[in-house]
């Protein structure tokens, strides 16, 4: 009887789909951390200058803008690195 065995050192499929999740959950930590800091940095000058949350949807709307940028910028170089990490592996 011939039994097919796996490659000690062959990384199991599972690790693939959790560094999918592990990309997403910080991706959107990344979206999430600049629109709050901007919300309540702008809360603050709208108290400061007595406006009415003008700056509060202005820096929300940077923050918005500046974690796209962030999430562009970490996802390509992180999955450019998993695919060089891929192609020596193989």
């Amino acid at each position: 009887m011939n039994i097919k065995q796996d490659e000690p050192t062959k990384k199991p499929p599972w690790r693939d789909s959790l560094w999918v999740v592990g990309l997403a959950g910080q991706a959107g930590l990344y979206i999430a951390l600049p629109v709050v800091l901007g919300l309540f940095l702008g809360y603050f000058i709208d108290q400061l200058l007595g406006t009415v949350f003008l700056f509060a949807l202005m820096f929300t709307m940077v923050g918005f803008i500046g974690g796209v940028i962030l999430i562009y910028r970490w996802v390509k170089n992180t999955v450019q690195k998993r695919l060089e990490e891929m192609k020596q592996d193989e």
